[in-house]
This record gives structure tokens, C-alpha cells and sequence, in this order.
């Protein structure tokens, strides 16, 4: 799965739309390579940041919580942000001390017609949120505050994970594959409260919210999984002392039809865990990001 960006904004070249150099994908490989199973923080973008990089398309499967402010003007706060990335030298707009981009491999154009280069690392942060086989994006609303995380899948077991926190900056690390089942299911359930396995029942799509005890619900986290095969998602509601999973397959629970039948069931902390890994896309093939 690619998701390219039609108009991804002056980082992909001029007029040329949606482009990968040598360049960018050797600064893509050189990220992959430090992933560890407690990753650091390798680089943090602002929404609007984001936005002068890559244009608003960029912004639309992990959210603009900035940005989506009534009082943000986007437009000047995307022309402020990349003058601050030039400032910062992430942002290179003249012709000196440039590094040769070398062949272009997605794409059209002339590498070398590019309006500014960006700073190796960010580039290479650029082209994998543009270019993943598969994806996991979970949503999680906790005290009326929203915080998203987004998971991007390479061969070889890459991945590269941003965090999008309430105030609109995106973390970016690099953890790896077999981290993510007890990583993500910190992040679901940060308080561990996750008791025992429970009986799975079967109930309808509209008795979710009429179940008793999730008024008590803590922390709601939707998950979906996007491959080349569709979605996958599930609902996952944290209470003061156990957390429950709804399987709700392929659809959008907010699109459910009201007599689907879903799979509801309490969850061990192993339990949850097993959830998340059974959403992770298939890893893909071995054949490299080149």
C-alpha cells in the first residue's frame, strides 16, 4: 500500500507531484535502521509543519489538532513554520551546500529542479509516512482528550511510528515489530486495569452503547488496520477495572448498520495484546524499500 500525496506541497519537487529520490529513500533506510524496542524520539513536527512540507493531504489520517483550531490561519501558520525550519537548517531554499539527490525513483521530473532539500533525516521521515505497505492508526479519547498514534509498515520488519499529541505535535520512532504488541496495548491502557479473559458474547451493533458498566468507560480506542486486503477495527473501552474489546471487522463503527451482529468480550492484559498483534498487518515480503 502507498499513499501518495497529489499535491504534497514544495518538499516533493516543484510542479511534479508526489516524487522519491535515492536521497530520500537512503535517509527512509538510515531512520529504519535504529529502531529498538524503546525507541527514542527522533524527530517532532508541528501540524503546520507537516503542512508546509507536505500540504494538507499529509494531515488527513492522523488529524491537524492545531491547526483545526477556528483561530489558526493555516495558510500563515505554514508559511511561519517553514521559515522556522530554514532557521532550524532542516530546510535547505538555495542552491549551496545542497546534496546530490541522485536518480529519481518515483515519480517525474528533475531531482535537481527541486525548490528547497530537506535535511537528510527529515526527508527520510517524509518518504516513509508516504510510502508504507500497511498501516495501524489508533484513536484514543481519554477525559475529553484526544491523542492519535499511527503505525506505518515496511518490509524487513520496519516500522515507523508517530505519535500526534492534543496540541498537534507529531513524534516520530522507530520501534520495532515485536515491540508493538505490549507498546501499543500501553498506550490503550495506560493504566493497566486489563483483569481476565471473559466470555465472548454476540450483540448488535446499537446495544454497544447500551451495554451496562461502559458508562464507566475510561478511555475509548478505536484501532483500524489498513493493508491491501481493506480494514480491520476495533473498539477497545478501558473502565475502572477491566477493559473489554469490540470486534467490529471490516466496518466503520460509526457506520455500522444497527442489526450487525459484533463480538464483545473482556480482556487479560495478554488477552489485549493478542488483539493488537492479530490487527498488524501481514509483514510484507523481503524485498527492501528500494
Amino acid at each position: 500500500m502507498t499513499t501518495p500525496t497529489p499535491e504534497n506541497g514544495p518538499a516533493a519537487g516543484t510542479d511534479a507531484g508526489f516524487v522519491v529520490t535515492e536521497r530520500d529513500m537512503l535517509g527512509a533506510l538510515e531512520i529504519l535502521q535504529r529502531a529498538d524496542a524503546d525507541p527514542d524520539v527522533l524527530l517532532v513536527l508541528s501540524d503546520e509543519e507537516i503542512l508546509a512540507l507536505d500540504g494538507a493531504d499529509a494531515l488527513r489520517a492522523l488529524g491537524s489538532p492545531y491547526l483545526d483550531q477556528e483561530h489558526v490561519h493555516r495558510e500563515t501558520a505554514g508559511a511561519t513554520a517553514m521559515r522556522g525550519l530554514i532557521a532550524r537548517r532542516l530546510v535547505n531554499p538555495t542552491d549551496q551546500a545542497r546534496e546530490d539527490e541522485g536518480e529519481l525513483l518515483v515519480g517525474e521530473g528533475d531531482p535537481a529542479d527541486r525548490l528547497i532539500q530537506l535535511e537528510r533525516g527529515l526527508a527520510g521521515v517524509l518518504t516513509l509516512r508516504r510510502i508504507p505497505e500497511g498501516m495501524l492508526v489508533l484513536d484514543r479519547l481519554a477525559s475529553e482528550l484526544r491523542t492519535r498514534l499511527g503505525l506505518y509498515f515496511f518490509p524487513d520488519g520496519g516500522v515507523l511510528e508517530e505519535f500526534v499529541a492534543a496540541d498537534g505535535f507529531h513524534h516520530f520512532c522507530t520501534p520495532t515489530r515485536e515491540s508493538l504488541p505490549a507498546r501499543l496495548a500501553a498506550f490503550v491502557d495506560a493504566h493497566e486495569v486489563a483483569d481476565r479473559d471473559g466470555e465472548v458474547e454476540e450483540i448488535g451493533a446499537r446495544e454497544v452503547t447500551e451495554l451496562e458498566g461502559l458508562e464507566d468507560t475510561r478511555a475509548l480506542t478505536t484501532l483500524t488496520a489498513v493493508g491491501d486486503d481493506g480494514a480491520r477495527r476495533a473498539s477497545v473501552f478501558v473502565l475502572s477495572d477491566r477493559v473489554r474489546v469490540v470486534d467490529n471487522g471490516a466496518e466503520d463503527p460509526a457506520e455500522l448498520p444497527a442489526d450487525a451482529a459484533l463480538a464483545i468480550s473482556d480482556v487479560s492484559p495478554e488477552g489485549l495484546q493478542q488483539v493488537i498483534a492479530s490487527l498488524l498487518p501481514p509483514e510484507p515480503e523481503a524485498a527492501g524499500l528500494g
